[in-house]
């Protein structure tokens, strides 16, 4: 992963929030002046696993409430964000098209950890 692309997904990840497609999609297409539509698209689908990797929840259809299919793995979600995208035919534009991706309190904490990093204080 580049430095600029991990820089973004660090940005993305510095507080808990809920994270649309459509916003990681336009950080890398117009923060990372990114103008081809594959290369957008495959630069979007490397930060989302980066954000799996590090914990964030994945709600597909907007369906904030069901939060991550425990069955599956970062590459079934990404693959299942890919083929979704395809049929879409586009980018996503909406909120909520597609997924939401699910930066908990817990989740930041959880990743803090792994990486021997010290708890946030509120």
């Amino acid at each position: 992963m580049n430095a600029k692309l991990k820089a973004l997904v660090d940005i993305s990840l510095s507080t808990p929030d809920e994270i649309s497609l459509d916003e990681v999609c336009d950080d890398v297409k117009y923060d990372l002046g990114v103008e081809d539509d594959r290369e957008v698209k495959r630069l979007t689908l490397e930060a989302e696993r980066e954000m799996l990797r590090r914990g964030v929840l994945v709600a597909f259809d907007s369906d904030v409430a069901s939060k991550q299919r425990l069955e599956r793995t970062p590459d079934e979600i990404i693959a299942h964000i890919d083929n979704e995208g395809d049929t879409l035919g586009e980018a996503p534009s909406l909120p909520g098209e597609i997924c939401v991706f699910l930066w908990t309190p817990s989740a930041m904490e959880a990743y803090a950890r792994r990486q021997g990093l010290p708890p946030e204080r509120s």
